[in-house]
């Protein structure tokens, strides 16, 4: 089931989601559409956030935020609201229920602004931004295989 998600195959730190691996007897579900923004509403300071690439159902537990698009461009909104300061504003201004796994205020988060230029200046940075978290994903890609080529080298020479 690689369309359902719930806020434990949501990946901290704004990472995505990996595969659902619980069980299939699902009490409820939301549906999601490709585009849509999915935000875990548990333990918001976890930053669980992703941009959905598919159709699929959620947990009561994940907000589905669905953007209009004839204002606001998906991807443009998902890099807006995968800031910190976003988060920071879920756990202080927008309010938190609880002590040991704090949810967020729908109420409070809905009312969170950012900052709008017309759609085409919302296409060019969020097609910008891209590029540059996939220069970093590069990146991050080859840090960690250099691990793995110094054990290879290593065995190939002792």
């Amino acid at each position: 089931m690689n369309t359902y998600i719930t806020t434990d195959n949501m990946l901290q730190n704004c990472e995505g989601i990996r595969p659902y691996d619980g069980t299939d007897n699902i009490p409820s579900a939301i549906a999601y559409q490709k585009g849509d923004i999915l935000l875990s509403n548990i333990r918001p300071y976890l930053k669980k956030i992703w941009l959905a690439d598919r159709d699929g159902s959620c947990s009561p537990d994940v907000l589905v935020l669905r953007p209009n698009t004839d204002k606001v461009d998906e991807r443009f909104l998902y890099y807006s609201l995968r800031r910190d300061f976003f988060f920071d504003y879920i756990m202080s201004e927008a309010g938190t229920k609880g002590l040991k796994m704090p949810r967020g205020n729908k109420d409070g988060i809905i009312q969170y602004r950012i900052a709008l230029p017309d759609l085409s200046e919302q296409r060019r940075l969020a097609d910008e931004i891209a590029n540059w978290y996939e220069k970093i994903e590069n990146a991050q890609n080859i840090m960690t295989n250099c691990s793995e080529r110094k054990k290879e080298i290593i065995r190939q020479y002792l």
